[in-house]
């Protein structure tokens, strides 16, 4: 049967239809506290403080850190693609704040925003304000850091520099080689690395991460160049506090980490060995090695969960240049996991598709 134009209730069937889309977004707007995102990142970064008259004020940050976050919910966009969707998109606009408005932001005002987060990759730069207030908004929600702590670290790539030897040399020792012009170093990555991993080469990052046990949430992060043994920011990631200890002393981490330098940290802080152990070269039979770390192993397991996560709905390979960007978008990523995260735990939210 031909349907007829102009039917009445057309438009509160699609609204309702947009509804069952939506629903997710409409939680996550109702659990998180924005306004108190956008006071700890003006804190950091001093945006929205006082300045001089005349010129259109700065988009709110609240809606400029909504935005950021759709950008890595659905897939990591580019500010490109993510300026269309937000032109698209009448649900978004609502969700970010700004339906109704005349400008909504464009491309370079979502970079801009972007490089701000990035700026200075201090712990009180505004990707760790993020990070920092989220988790403490997760943790007022009831969900503290319980269990085990699992260290793991992920290599994160970005698109490789093409150098010659003597350049690749010269940024190996930190140097900047001094033929390159400056507009030339600004398109070069001098802080990436390669690294190895069995049969296979990555060129970029690596991001080392704290996830807790009983609820797979990033409890503290840190970003390297890819080359950086994972047994280097091991001890700075654990949460060594009285509290922490209480609710679960277990440290989990893979052979990469094993030695007696990393056991005796361990002991040392109050925290229960839960690394993984390379086969030992004076003993013939390894069956007692092997079965601890099949034990340890599914438990361990679960920091994978997350990686693959990450990986999943915003790409392992990220579009940018130095480890103070490569620091706050991989912030950025691990943050909106962890209000994903707080989603599916929460018996009011849902996943995201």
């Amino acid at each position: 049967m031909k349907e007829r134009n102009g039917y009445l209730f057309v438009g509160e069937q699609r609204e309702k239809k947009l509804a069952q889309f939506t629903g997710p977004l409409d939680r996550l707007a109702a659990m998180v506290d924005w306004g108190g995102l956008a006071q700890a990142v003006n804190e950091a970064t001093g945006r929205e403080g006082e300045r001089p008259q005349g010129g259109r004020p700065p988009y709110p940050t609240e809606a400029m850190l909504k935005i950021v976050v759709l950008q890595q919910l659905y897939g990591g966009m580019s500010d490109e693609q993510m300026e269309y969707c937000l032109l698209d998109r009448m649900s978004w606009q609502r969700f970010v704040g700004l339906a109704g408005h005349r400008h909504l932001p464009d491309a370079r005002t979502i970079w801009k925003f972007k490089e701000l987060l990035a700026k200075g990759n201090e712990e009180g730069s505004g990707a760790h304000a993020l990070f920092d207030i989220v988790h403490a908004q997760i943790a007022r929600a009831g969900y503290q850091a319980s269990g085990g702590q699992i260290v793991d670290a992920t290599f994160v790539t970005v698109p490789k520099t093409s150098v010659n030897e003597e350049d690749r040399k010269s940024l190996n020792e930190g140097k900047t080689p001094d033929h390159w012009t400056a507009k030339e170093a600004a398109h070069k990555d001098t802080d990436a690395r390669w690294a190895i991993k069995g049969k296979n080469a990555f060129y970029g990052y690596k991001a080392h991460v704290n996830v807790d046990q009983k609820h797979k949430l990033i409890r503290a992060i840190e970003i390297t160049a890819a080359n950086v043994d994972d047994r280097e920011p091991f001890e700075g990631l654990l949460d060594t506090s009285e509290e922490r200890l209480q609710r679960g002393k277990t440290a989990h981490a893979d052979r990469g980490y094993h030695g007696q330098a990393q056991r005796d940290m361990l002991k040392a802080n109050g925290l229960v060995d839960g690394i993984a152990r390379k086969d030992d070269p004076n003993k013939f039979d390894q069956s007692d090695i092997h079965e601890r770390n099949k034990a340890l192993s599914k438990i361990r397991a679960r920091v994978e969960h997350v990686f693959g996560d990450i990986h999943q709905s915003s790409g392992k390979t990220l579009r940018c240049i130095g480890l103070n960007r490569a620091t706050a978008q991989s912030i950025l990523k691990a943050t909106v996991y962890n209000l994903r995260r707080w989603m599916v735990i929460d018996r009011r939210g849902a996943c995201f598709a």
